[in-house]
This record gives C-alpha cells, structure tokens and sequence, in this order.
C-alpha cells in the first residue's frame, strides 16, 4: 500500500512541476486559427450553429472544446490554453499507465509523462490550443484501452474494446486523416489475437470497438447532421483535399519538409537525441549481462523486463501512423508532428531507464561499491531532469519573467512571439488597442485577411460568417460565396474594416498575391469597399479604413 501511495506521489509531483513549469503559457498570444475556433466558440454559446452561422474549413470538436474553455474561463486569450492545461493532467495518468505496462517498468511510466509534458508545453503558442495537440490525449486513451484489451479476457476484453472503439469514433472528428492512428491501433489488436480470430470471443471485442465507434462517433454525426452541417462538411472535406494537393508537388514538397524536419529538431532535439542512443544503450546492456552472470543474477526485475520487453510494435505502429498523417498532408507544419509525440515520449523514457541501468551495471562490474552503483544511475537521471526543466524554463518563464514584474508592456511582450512571416502578435495587439478606443464591444468588425484573433481579443463580432479571405479566393471553394459576403456586408455596415498587405499565403489562398492584391480581383468587396469606407490610418501590416458615414458625423 506504502510503495502504491509512493509511486503514485512520483506521478503527482511530476505533473505538478511540468504544471508550474508551463504557466506562463497562460500569458501566450494567440495565433489566427486560435481566434477563428473562439469566434465560432462564441457563436454555439450563442445557441449558433458552426459552419452556417460562422465558417472556418477545420472538423466540429476543437469548436466545441473551446466553447467548454470559454464557458468556465471567459472569452479571454488564456482560455484556450486552459485546455493544453486540463487536457495535460487528464493525459497523465493514461500515459503513466500505459508505458508502465508496455515497459514493464513504473519508472519508464514516471519519465514519459515528464517527456511528454515538457515537449508539449514548449511548442510555439501557434501549436499549442490546436487539433493536432489536443487529440493526444484521446490518442493516449485509445491505445491504453486497446492494450488493456489485448491482455484481458472474456469481459473485461470487450468493454476495453467498447472504450477504445468510443474514442477512436471522438478521434476521428478532429480529423479525418487521424484514420491512420486508428488502423494502427486495429492492426495492433489483430496481431495480438491473431490465434483467436475464429472465436466467439474474438467476434464479440470486434463488435464491441464497432459499437463503441458507432456509439460516439455516430451519435455525433447524427448530432451535426441534425444541426444541418454536413452539407458545408462536404464541401471542407473536399477543398481540404484540393488544399493539401498543393504540397504533392515535388519540389515543393521537399522544400516544406526541409524547412520543418530542422524546425521540428529545434523543438525535440533533446527527446530524439535520447530516442537515437536507445539502441547503444540496448545493446550495451545486453552485452554487460551476457559478459557478468555475477551482475545477471543480481539485477532487478524491472531491468530484465525492459531489456526483454516485447511490446514496441504498438509503439512503431502509432509512430508510423503520425508519420502517414503528416504526410499525406504535405506540409510538414510543426502542428502535423504532435500526434507522435507521446510515443516519442515513450520511447524517451525508455531511453533514460536504460542507460541508467546501464549505468549502474558498469560500476558494479568496476566493482565501485554499492554506493556507486545506486547513485550513478540516479546522477544520469538527475541530469536529464535538470535538462529537461532547463528547456521548459528557457522557453516560458525565461520568456515571461520581464512581462511578469513589469519590466515590458504588452506589445513588448508579444513582440517576442513570432510565427511566419505575416503574424506579428505585437501588431494585432496594438491593432486591438486602437480600435478599442472607437469600436464599443460586441460591435462587429471586418477583416480582410487571415486574422480572425483581432476580433475575438477586441470583444467584437465577425461582420461576415467568413472570417478569413482563403474561402472567398481559392478556387476550391463555391463562387457563389464571394456574393453572399458582400450581401452580409451590406447588411452588417462595420465601423471599420481592416484589410492586410504582406500576407503571402500561396497554401491556403492558391494564390501567391496577398490580400490587398486580391481584394482588387474581387470586385464585389472591392466596389463595396470603395463606395463606402476610407482610409483611416496604417498600423504595421494592416491597412484600417473607416465608414464614411462616421467621418461625416464626427465633423463639426
């Protein structure tokens, strides 16, 4: 009971400190999909329906989680990382279990929640709150349940095959593509029962992950099709497909991934460099217990175990179905890595038990003591403890101390986050800034562009279901659209509407004009614009025009 009480202590006080590590995260800006899910957040709290009464091109639930957020913490710029937060500590003791299990080692299960949390926590602030980092957790829930399924009997296997089938059916509504995660996890489930195919029971688990994913995943397409969104679903699906043909280009291919395999290094350097040792560790402990049957017989069942471990197929196959999702979606964005995380994180930890193992049978072979043998491998841990609280704190309290005690602003503060060329934090926030001293909250404002967070920082409405320029200029997307945001428009008449210059986004506009280029070749908003609206002043990259009616009622 003490020893239980002890290692769950271990878990807990790992969490908390990965925890107090990332609060500065709280403080984070917000990136512009970050802005278009709390906008339409903001408009199902209002009873409103995603897609018909506010568009954007991602699946259903990132909407709905964020409108959780917003409801318990307030359309605030923290509430969506109160997720990263909450969807941590609820991941936790999922991964603990589950590598624990794999490994047959508690402590494996200890490191690759700190792995885990640290490499999540110090992503960018534009891939933290995202899909692509939030579906970990049910990822983590999924496999444990396919693996505790795999090892139960009767019963117990089915209703771990009914849990595994009810995530898997909430996985795929992040994302189609995460298909690829759950015909990994089927796949490791066939193998591992592959001599009870022809039984009852084999037949009855299988139904049961079928009725688990009919369960969620069709209760909630029954649920959308009643809300009448799958109609506007359809056409995402299929300009997603137009969208991420873009990238099969060859040359343009390899210049993504190029330029994201090192971008993705400078964030997990650390963990895969830990990964790329693994198998000199492996192979250094497997010698020293084959050359010392002295040593062989003294060690530790949890060292044997791990050196004999036969359970990394399901780790191989999650890794290869996050390499297919990001693939397939051929752009290498630094959001599109995250699913494998956790089993890097595995992987990971692994490593760092390993070489401590290894550690220790090298000074009992030196014959140094026991004194040596139990603390060299505490050392090696140790050291990759500090290491890993280092990289969290250079990332986030070494950022936001100055903010913190009032040596910087706010727009200094955000100045310091950057994410591609066209998003400038800093900008937006002073943005918001000036016009919150002439637009009154819950107005409503237009932009031009891909900046929907400007809105939802300011407190106000999207003029127009279309908070972005890409659906009203791809040419994979209904022209008739172009129309019915000119006729919303009109009907709107915002106090300002703001219009973005040096926004190259060839990938989601199919265009490589920006958005004051485009907005000349779309001569409905253009007209509406002109006939209308002045030019107020400039402010970085946005160009800020007022309606003309205010100009005339401001004079004397």
């Amino acid at each position: 009971m003490l020893m239980t009480l002890n290692r769950n202590r271990r878990l807990v006080l790992i969490v908390l400190l990965v925890v107090l590590l990332a609060l500065p995260v709280l403080s984070y800006p917000m990136w512009r999909d970050h802005g278009m899910y709390g906008n339409i957040a903001l408009k199902i709290l209002e009873g409103k329906t995603p897609y018909i009464d506010m568009w954007d091109q991602k699946p259903p639930v990132i909407y709905y989680l964020y409108a959780a957020a917003i409801a318990l913490v307030g359309p605030t710029t923290a509430a969506p990382r109160a997720l990263d937060f909450v969807g941590f500590v609820l991941a936790a003791p999922a991964l603990y279990t589950l590598a624990s299990r794999l490994m047959r080692d508690r402590r494996v299960g200890v490191w690759a929640v700190f792995a885990y949390g640290v490499f999540y926590f110090t992503e960018t602030y534009a891939s933290l709150s995202q899909s692509d980092s939030l579906v970990t957790i049910p990822m983590i829930y999924a496999a444990l349940c396919v693996h505790l399924a795999g090892d139960a009997r009767g019963r117990r296997a089915m209703l771990w095959a009914l849990g595994a089938g009810a995530v898997c059916g909430l996985i795929l509504w992040f994302k189609h593509y995460y298909v690829f995660f759950v015909a990994a996890l089927v796949i490791e489930h066939l193998w591992r029962r592959r001599r009870l195919w022809r039984t009852r029971a084999f037949a009855a688990e299988v139904g049961a992950f079928i009725g688990g994913g009919l369960l969620i995943g069709g209760g909630l397409l029954a649920y959308f099709w009643s809300k009448g969104m799958l109609q506007e679903m359809v056409i995402i699906s299929q300009s997603t497909a137009a969208y991420n043909a873009q990238g099969y280009d060859w040359n343009e291919f390899i210049a993504s991934m190029r330029n994201y395999v090192f971008f993705r290094w400078s964030h997990w350097g650390a963990m895969l460099s830990l990964i790329a040792v693994l198998p000199l560790g492996r192979w250094l402990s497997h010698r020293m217990t084959k050359h010392d049957q002295k040593y062989e017989q003294a060690q530790s069942i949890e060292s044997i175990e791990i050196i004999n471990v036969s359970h990394w197929r399901l780790i191989f196959l999650w890794l290869l179905s996050g390499l297919a999702f990001m693939l397939i979606q051929a752009k290498g964005f630094d959001t599109h890595w995250l699913p494998m995380l956790p089993a890097l994180a595995i992987l990971a930890a692994v490593s760092v038990i390993t070489w401590a193992d290894v550690l220790g049978k090298w000074v009992n072979h030196a014959e140094k003591g026991l004194w040596s043998r139990v603390t060299a491998p505490r050392l090696w841990q140790m050291s990759i403890g500090l290491l890993f609280i280092g990289i969290v704190l250079n990332s986030t309290w070494g950022r936001a101390i100055p903010y913190i005690v009032g040596w910087e602003s706010d727009v200094q503060y955000f100045s310091r986050f950057r994410e591609g060329g066209d998003v400038k934090p800093a900008q937006s926030l002073q943005l918001v800034q000036y016009l919150q001293q002439r637009v009154v909250p819950g107005d409503t404002l237009y932009i031009w562009g891909f900046r929907p967070e400007v809105v939802y920082m300011g407190g106000w409405r999207p003029a127009t279901r279309y908070q972005a320029q890409f659906p009203l200029v791809a040419p994979w997307y209904p022209v008739s659209w172009k129309q019915n945001n000119v006729d919303i428009l009109w009907a709107a008449m915002p106090p300002y509407i703001v219009v973005l210059q040096n926004d190259y986004m060839p990938w989601v506009t199919g265009s490589h004009e920006d958005s004051h280029e485009l907005l000349v070749r779309y001569t409905e908003l253009s007209n509406w614009v002109s006939a209308n609206y002045q030019r107020d002043v400039v402010l970085g990259e946005f160009l800020v025009w007022k309606r003309r009616s205010l100009l005339t009622s401001s004079q004397p």
